[in-house]
């Protein structure tokens, strides 16, 4: 059974993955049976899997008639996922019963789900005889449909009919057979001699153990050694700790505790080293290549430099209209224009201060973030400590809880390795019966290989005699070669006819006075492309002289605004130098705390063996570092920028 559902899951595989628009039958099989789940040995089995799906895709039409008028009658609650399996389903029943058989038949069918095969085959038989063979005979011609496709299909009609009841059975749940009761057998006593009555045997002393020892207390108890230790290794910490005191009550005066300056500087370098790991290195921004922020000159087409030399000449014959007119006495605007210049210039420079006291404040704020952040780290690791003291106190339990279960593992794996003694040798015993079997049926099965292999070869000895008559016979040749006259006409009788040499001498007069004509605009086209690059050179030239002279003026400009604003916010803003100093008593106090929250040698020393003691259990978090601010560009130059585009 296992051996028939792979046979029928491959082939509604190989239907569904079956597109005719991209490949063929044949190039979709090769790909399909390549796949490493297909892995089908038998050459048996390649061929069905083949012949299935070159027969579903050559009866399409009929087999999709039947299964779209399954889905709209019988089949409407039935899944649209299910389609192909009914496709193969249909094909089996219509083209393959007869060379199948209904052993087969039912094996591949009965692989799949009961409720749906059984409804397929139910509307199957019930509309063989009228609607299917309707809707086959608009696709196929009658006699061919009733001999060939339908005649097999109603020898096995009551076969079918049968099975669909089976199916029915087990839906219903009855399928198991009824045995028929026998009758009971009338038992008869045979006439037998009474044999003697047996003496009552004497009854047997019931034998009583020994009561066995009590366990000792001593198993119970802590042995005295163990107290005798820890009295010994209390009374050796008392006299070590008035040793210490003793020697500190009674040191010399003369002596200094303070460490020399070569210590000092050791211990400095070491922790510099140990400050050194714990700083990481902060995510620093990536700043645009200097390439692009040059401004590179943009190559102008044609339309291009024609529309700004209109534009410039336009904007010459402004200026020249506006001179002619001062000339003849118009009022000039020029006191109007100065005042509002004025005005921008200070409205500019009170919102560069505004600006200026924002990033003061910004910076303030950030140096306040600082300080807040190292008060939070030191309470951190105050909470650290705590939890390294109480995890080494659960990992010394957690110790003792694992050897103790190693202890029983170790027995209870002693008693399931001798069981395992025991099934070995039964093991090998069933090995070597199939061993035996196995030997005989391979030599059954040489035999039968040696048999068909001569049966092959005969053959093919037949198959290359017929080869060598049909290549013997192909082999002579066939005279076909036909003489052309190249000067002859067709013979049609037409008025235009000619010969294929006047045909081939008028095609070359005809090309040379094409090649002429071609000649002739060309040169006519290079003409008036020179005209053009020409009026295009001059109008570049008065562009690029108009722009040298905007430029120039544009810079003037730039610079003396520049100089003004910076005059106006050195004399009338006074709360950012209050602001500047600010931030600097800020600085002053982090750089304090950092000092006091930085964990000194012997602090960093006494966690290092307290953490050699016991292997904490969990992640470590990691120690950020705050990092000033990258430097920024001042927002002066940005406001000067956009107050020069305006202008």
């Amino acid at each position: 059974m296992a051996h028939h559902r792979r046979l029928m899951l491959l082939c509604v595989k190989a239907l569904s993955t079956f597109d005719a628009q991209l490949n063929g039958v044949d190039t979709h099989l090769k790909s399909f049976l390549a796949l490493p789940e297909c892995n089908l040995t038998d050459e048996a089995d390649v061929t069905f899997v083949s012949e299935v799906l070159a027969g579903c895709v050559q009866f399409h039409q009929l087999i999709k008639t039947i299964v779209g008028g399954y889905y709209l009658g019988d089949g409407k609650t039935c899944l649209r996922a299910d389609s192909n399996l009914y496709s193969v389903v249909a094909y089996l029943l219509l083209f393959r019963l007869e060379e199948l058989g209904m052993g087969h038949l039912k094996k591949l069918i009965g692989t799949q789900h009961i409720g749906k095969m059984h409804k397929f085959l139910k509307f199957f038989l019930n509309n063989l005889k009228g609607w299917i063979k309707d809707e086959a005979c608009k696709i196929y011609d009658r006699h061919f449909l009733e001999t060939s496709i339908l005649s097999p299909v109603l020898n096995y009609e009551l076969e079918l009919q049968e099975f669909l009841h089976q199916l029915s059975d087990k839906l219903s749940g009855n399928d198991c057979p009824i045995r028929k009761t026998r009758p009971v057998t009338d038992t008869k006593p045979f006439s037998l001699t009474k044999p003697r009555p047996r003496s009552v045997p004497t009854p047997e002393k019931i034998p009583v153990l020994k009561a066995s020892r009590p366990v000792p207390k001593s198993t119970y108890t802590k042995p005295a050694e163990e107290d005798q230790l820890t009295r010994a290794r209390e009374k050796n910490r008392r006299k070590a700790e008035d040793i210490l005191r003793e020697a500190e009550r009674s040191k010399f005066s003369c002596a200094t505790a303070d460490k020399s300056e070569k210590t000092k500087a050791i211990l400095a370098q070491i922790e510099e080293e140990r400050n050194a790991k714990l700083q990481y290195e902060p995510v620093r921004p990536v700043f645009p290549p200097a390439s692009l922020k040059e401004k590179r000159p943009v190559k102008l087409n044609a339309a291009a430099i024609l529309r700004e030399g209109a534009r410039v000449m336009k904007e010459e014959e402004e200026e020249e209209r506006k001179l002619s007119s001062l000339e003849a006495g118009q009022k000039d605007d020029a006191d109007f224009v100065k005042w509002q210049e004025e005005m921008k210039q200070q409205g500019i420079a009170a919102a560069m201060a505004a600006i200026e006291r924002k990033h003061l404040e910004g910076q303030l704020n950030y140096e306040e973030a600082i300080i807040a952040k190292q008060r939070y780290l030191q309470g951190n690791r105050e909470k650290v400590q705590n939890m390294k003291e109480e995890m080494d106190s659960l990992m010394a339990q957690y110790y003792r809880q694992l050897e103790e279960e190693r202890r029983e593992m170790r027995v209870l794996v002693e008693g399931v390795m001798e069981g395992h003694q025991s099934s070995k040798e039964a093991k090998q015993r069933i090995q070597e019966t199939k061993h035996a079997i196995a030997q005989q049926m391979n030599k059954e099965s040489q035999e039968l290989l040696a048999r068909a292999l001569e049966q092959a070869e005969a053959d093919m000895r037949q198959k290359a005699e017929l080869i060598q008559q049909i290549k013997a016979l192909e082999s002579v040749p066939i005279i076909r070669t036909k003489f052309v006259d190249t000067t002859e006409t067709g013979g049609q009788g037409l008025l235009a006819e000619m010969s294929l040499a006047e045909l081939k001498e008028r095609l070359s007069l005809m090309r040379i006075a094409e090649e002429e004509e071609e000649e002739k605009k060309r040169k006519e086209i290079l003409a008036a492309k020179q005209n053009k690059e020409l009026m295009l050179s001059e109008a570049l030239n008065m562009i690029s002289q108009h722009r040298l002279e905007q430029s120039k003026q544009q810079a003037a400009k730039k610079e003396q605004l520049q100089q003004t604003l910076k005059e106006y916010v050195e004399l009338n803003d006074t709360k950012l130098t209050a602001l500047q100093q600010k931030l600097e008593d800020r600085r002053k106090e982090r750089e304090k705390l950092k000092q006091i929250v930085t964990p000194t040698r012997q602090e960093l020393v006494h966690r290092d063996s307290e953490s050699s003691c016991v292997q904490p259990v969990g992640r470590r978090g990691k120690l950020t570092t705050l990092t000033p601010a990258s430097p920024k560009a001042s927002p002066l130059t940005a406001l000067l920028k956009s107050a020069t585009k305006v202008e």
